[in-house]
């Protein structure tokens, strides 16, 4: 009997401290963790909905408002861009006002990507690209 006290209270402990874990590690997670983890998320994504958490608010309601069709092509057009970008490396994280400036660079590329805190958690707010 006190076996199985012991175990749920093991239980109770841990259903309580692991979402408390997640929120620590959130908040000391950098912009630049946050968007290495974003691509390998995006790499992972079969479509647009499985990345849609990451996304900032306004980003995330422009994807929601485009017609199912038309989101199932331009993420296929992302796929494709991502994938023949290759590596992509942080140069610099640049703080802002709402999150941080990253420096980017591909094989042959550079680009930006805009990273800011909603509700406490980074979100991508944007990522432009341009040709060396």
């Amino acid at each position: 009997m006190m076996l199985v006290c012991r175990v749920l209270t093991l239980g109770l402990v841990l259903s309580f401290a692991a979402p408390a874990l997640a929120i620590t590690e959130q908040a000391t997670q950098s912009a630049t963790e946050f968007y290495q983890a974003y691509r390998k998320a995006f790499a992972k994504a079969q479509k647009i909905e499985d990345i849609l958490p990451m996304m900032a608010a306004s980003q995330r309601a422009k994807v929601e408002k485009t017609p199912a069709d038309e989101r199932n092509m331009m993420f296929g057009m992302l796929k494709e861009m991502s994938t023949a970008q290759g590596d992509v490396k942080v140069l610099k994280e640049t703080a802002t006002k709402t999150g941080a400036e990253l420096t980017l660079e591909t094989k042959g590329e550079k680009g930006t990507a805009t990273i800011i805190k909603e509700g406490g958690a980074w979100k991508l707010d944007k990522e432009s690209w341009t040709g060396k």
